[in-house]
């Protein structure tokens, strides 16, 4: 115990005379910290588990679920067990039929497949929507749960926007694959051309503006996912075009902004070129027979 307080002791007067560093060094080597953002801002509420009311989103929103919408959430709910343990499944797929609700761009976009035999999406699959406060209410008395049971849902998941977006969400993937083909360039194209940063909305409330992680589309880098669909391939003076074709309501590709095809590379293909010559696990030329009655 003696040699433990002497050797206290000893570090305490060693530290005592080791130099300090001025704090106005400290303040100068510190580097600035470029905040992620999965939705808007955190200051209004999002990218944190923090709500804040606002005038467009507070308890007294008014809420009504579109005919649509009751029908996709009897679908959901025959999914599940009719317990209370078994409706709160339906906490997730019901805050997405709330945020393709609240998607109103969608029907208006004049969007052209890549390439022909490509999905087309007819109905708002829900990224360029939100989910009010008052919706979550409103899921929460469905299912017959806690309200803090669909907040703790709707905060852990940034697919739930939980703030009003622009008509068009701009979502730019800046991971790696996207970030080495000249993803910040992207960025700094938007931001220039809109005048608005991460995670902010147009004064016109046309875009808002949010850096995500990977969208999954790393061979056609660097690209952007906007409201349901992605557009790749781009450069500082295509995003731009794309963008102001988007405000103007004229027809935009999906898909690659240059004349790549599919996820081709300059070689065209190199694997699968012709049919595979088996064997295979199955036969596939004939349906499965019909159960029995």
């Amino acid at each position: 115990m003696v040699m433990l307080r002497i050797s206290r002791a000893l570090t305490g007067r060693a530290l005592a005379a080791l130099p300090r560093c001025p704090p106005q060094l400290l303040r100068a080597q510190r580097q600035p910290t470029r905040h992620f953002r999965t939705s808007a801002a955190p200051l209004a509420g999002q990218g944190t588990h923090i709500h804040r009311d606002s005038v467009v989103n507070s308890e007294e929103t008014p809420w009504e679920w579109s005919a649509e919408s009751l029908a996709k959430i009897d679908m959901y709910l025959k999914r599940y067990p009719d317990t209370a343990q078994g409706k709160m499944s339906g906490i997730m797929p019901l805050l997405w039929v709330a945020q393709q609700q609240t998607d109103v761009a969608h029907a208006t976009l004049k969007a052209i497949p890549a390439y022909e035999g490509a999905l087309s999406m007819d109905e708002p699959q829900g990224s360029g929507g939100w989910v009010p406060l008052s919706a979550m209410n409103a899921i929460a008395k469905r299912l017959g749960c806690p309200r803090m049971a669909v907040y703790e849902v709707a905060t852990f998941f940034t697919m739930y926007n939980r703030n009003k977006q622009g008509r068009f969400h701009i979502q730019l993937c800046a991971t790696t694959p996207c970030m080495v083909c000249g993803a910040y360039d992207i960025l700094a194209a938007i931001e220039k051309h809109l005048g608005i940063k991460c995670g902010e909305t147009t004064p016109d409330a046309a875009f808002t503006l949010t850096e995500v992680e990977c969208l999954g589309a790393c061979v056609n880098a660097p690209m952007v996912q906007i409201n349901d669909h992605f557009y790749e391939d781009l450069t500082p003076q295509s995003i731009v075009k794309l963008l102001d074709d988007l405000k103007a309501g004229n027809p935009v590709k999906i898909g690659p902004q240059n004349a790549r095809i599919n996820s081709l590379g300059p070689l065209g293909r190199t694997s699968l070129t012709g049919t595979p010559s088996g064997p295979y696990c199955r036969d596939l030329s004939d349906p499965p027979p019909a159960p029995a009655a």
